[in-house]
């Protein structure tokens, strides 16, 4: 026997749901029914046309063709009367079997047309994922979307882009389910914050593989540009087409395109890299003809110009607080003496803050040397042009920085910097060390370090430090008694058992030779001049940072090599004073680690806060709200930048035939 609806006046067939098997429950289905007399078989139901779009948890799957039954909430209770049924059309919109067009449409509450614009922007969409204007919305009344739609045609109704009104529900990776909020789409959308996500291509093309109005199967065909697709439809039975993109045009170009050139380069990445990733994943890419060319036309000068605001924003900060402390040094794009760049980086050491970088390429000068010398005037120049007040400056000790502030700004206290001087005195102590006899002067290496660190620290004046450091003469030969009135003795308890040491022995070769090393008249003479409170450590942390945008190992032009050092600066300017991290319980987090100068030893190390990436937000807002639209501005600011020629460009280039001519053979004659 055929199941019917239990309802008076109602032999629907379809969609029947039994009484529930709770008797509380059981009996408001009765009692809102008129049924409370009556009696019924076990398999007894009630049709879905009693009820309303509410009572079922997942109508928006059915309404999208993602399932094909619905299920009641076990709350849902009927009502007697059915809504008022009109006859069906000639033609059906889409049955309950096929699949919606449109991955990321809206639920049919909302009447809309294509969220995702096509490739002319002034042009109206061809409604590939729109839907009729009799969509059914939840309005509380009896549900009807489950019969045929009233007035459908074969002619899809055109609606205005960007119409977009949904209160809809989604689910994330995590499984967890949250409300999509209220929107309407306009055209200021921010492309370059909307999620994107992974589709697979089989899986996106069988949305489109039959036609939204008759429901047969449509020619489909599809073209890329980069990452964009852009999919055709056209139904030889019902005439409708439709012109699909998979993402929006931003003054002509790929919005997917632009944004993925400039993730690479905001993050410092490398475009190769990210290319073998994406091919590895088999994700659509954009050729390195596409990077290259964006990254000339629009990216590059994005960089220029974020970084002067900041820059001017640094400036301004500085002149405000009054005389500055700068801190100087170089950092060159390979070792040695065959660098081919080297950056000069100029930080304000009281707000620990690059505010300014000059880039030096090696024939505008001559050789490493004459780079950091270029470089620190360019630096020095600029600020003092822009107002910016020096009080005192740190380098290390370079002679050229030496001689230039000497002669040409006597007014600017110039210091030295305590680290580079360890550094070098630690080197020296370890070529020492190598030669046969002296490996006792390795072990003093930490020791005579730190005496130099504290002789600084805990001296007023030059002469104290002078007269501390000295007597590292005498102690390494266990004399702790010394002639210099400033620092008669030694401060620490006589030393025995475990903490004596391997001292060396007077008028030794070892004992002698290190005692050149630590009373050298340079070392004495620059000991007045060690920095009394501030120190460049700040610079070589950036300077470590740069290589994550600009590895030593990867050849950049002049202007991607600068912009690339403009990034890292942002970086660490918005990154510097971050905060030491914490447990849960409060407590700071600590590591141990092993670096490889330390030999062995182990360090331990604060750990900080995770860093930020404000200013790649900032650069991104630059990009889609500015220079897309108007790029001659910012290309004429870019443009202004002095580019030394190529290297190669002071060579003869050969004729290339003879050139591979001569490569091709083994013997040739030499000219």
């Amino acid at each position: 026997m055929v199941r019917r609806c239990s309802v008076a006046g109602c032999n629907s067939t379809a969609g029947l749901h039994s009484f529930p098997a709770d008797l509380k429950i059981r009996r408001q289905w009765l009692h809102a029914l008129g049924l409370e007399d009556r009696e019924f078989p076990p398999r007894a139901g009630v049709c879905k046309l009693h009820f309303t779009r509410d009572c079922f948890s997942n109508a928006m799957e059915v309404e999208m063709g993602f399932s094909t039954q619905l299920a009641l909430k076990r709350d849902a209770v009927p009502y007697a009367a059915p809504p008022a049924r009109t006859p069906p059309p000639q033609r059906r919109l889409a049955p309950t079997m096929t699949r919606e067009i449109g991955c990321q449409t809206e639920p049919v509450s909302s009447m809309y047309a294509g969220v995702q614009v096509n490739m002319k922007p002034m042009r109206r969409s061809k409604a590939t994922q729109s839907r009729v204007a009799n969509g059914t919305c939840d309005t509380g009344t009896p549900m009807e979307p489950f019969t045929e739609c009233p007035g459908a045609t074969s002619t899809p109704v055109k609606r205005k882009r960007c119409e977009v009104s949904t209160d809809d529900s989604s689910y994330h990776q995590d499984g967890s389910e949250s409300s999509m909020n209220c929107t309407r789409v306009s055209n200021e959308v921010l492309h370059h914050k909307v999620t994107k996500y992974i589709v697979y291509e089989d899986k996106l093309l069988e949305l489109f593989r039959r036609c939204p109005v008759c429901t047969r199967s449509v020619v489909v065909s599809q073209t890329i540009i980069g990452t964009l697709l852009r999919v055709k439809q056209h139904c030889a039975y019902c005439e409708y087409s439709s012109d699909w993109s998979s993402q929006p045009m931003v003054n002509n170009i790929p919005a997917g395109n632009l944004q993925l050139c400039a993730a690479v380069l905001f993050t410092g990445s490398s475009f190769c890299q990210i290319s073998k990733f994406l091919d590895a994943f088999k994700i659509q890419g954009i050729s390195e003809s596409c990077f290259n060319k964006h990254q000339a036309k629009l990216l590059i000068p994005t960089i220029n110009w974020q970084w002067k605001i900041d820059q001017d924003d640094a400036i301004e900060n500085a002149i405000a607080n009054g005389a500055v402390t700068l801190g100087g040094d170089m950092r060159a794009d390979s070792p040695g003496h065959s660098a081919k760049y080297g950056s000069y980086t100029m930080m304000d050491l009281k707000a620990n803050r690059v505010i300014d970088i000059q880039l030096v390429q090696s024939n505008e000068v001559g050789n490493h040397q004459q780079m950091e010398m270029e470089g620190f005037e360019r630096s020095l120049s600029l600020l003092e042009e822009r107002g910016v007040v020096v009080q005192s400056l740190v380098t290390d000790r370079h002679t050229g920085v030496q001689k230039f502030m000497r002669e040409q700004k006597k007014d600017i206290s110039h210091f030295f910097d305590l680290w580079h001087m360890g550094k070098g005195l630690g080197k020296k102590m370890d070529v020492l060390s190598k030669g046969k006899g002296l490996q006792d002067v390795g072990l003093w290496r930490k020791s005579v370090v730190n005496h130099l660190y504290w002789s600084a620290t805990t001296s007023t004046t030059g002469e104290e430090i002078v007269a501390k450091w000295s007597s590292v003469a005498n102690h390494i030969q266990n004399i702790h008694s010394h002639e210099n009135t400033l620092f008669p003795s030694c401060l620490h308890e006589p030393l025995v058992g475990d903490q004596t040491r391997h001292w060396l022995k007077p008028s030794t070769a070892a004992c002698e030779k290190f005692t050149a090393i630590l009373l050298s008249p340079r070392l004495l003479k620059d000991l007045h001049k060690i920095s009394p409170e501030y120190h460049t450590s700040g610079i070589e942390c950036f300077h470590s940072l740069i290589l994550k945008f600009s590895p030593k190992n990867t050849v950049f032009s002049f202007k991607e090599m600068l912009c690339r050092l403009q990034l890292a600066a942002m970086h660490y300017n918005e990154n510097a004073g971050r905060s030491q991290a914490s447990t849960a319980d409060g407590d700071l987090r600590y590591s141990i680690v092993f670096p490889k100068f330390k030999h062995g030893e182990f360090m331990v190390r604060a750990l900080k806060s995770n860093p930020t990436t404000g200013y790649i937000d900032k650069l991104m807002e630059l990009l889609f709200h500015h220079v897309v639209e108007e790029p001659q501005p910012y290309l004429d600011f870019s443009g202004q930048m002095a580019v030394p020629e190529k290297l190669c460009a002071q060579f003869i280039r050969p004729d290339k035939e003879e050139a591979v001519s001569r490569h091709g053979s083994r013997i040739f004659k030499i000219t």
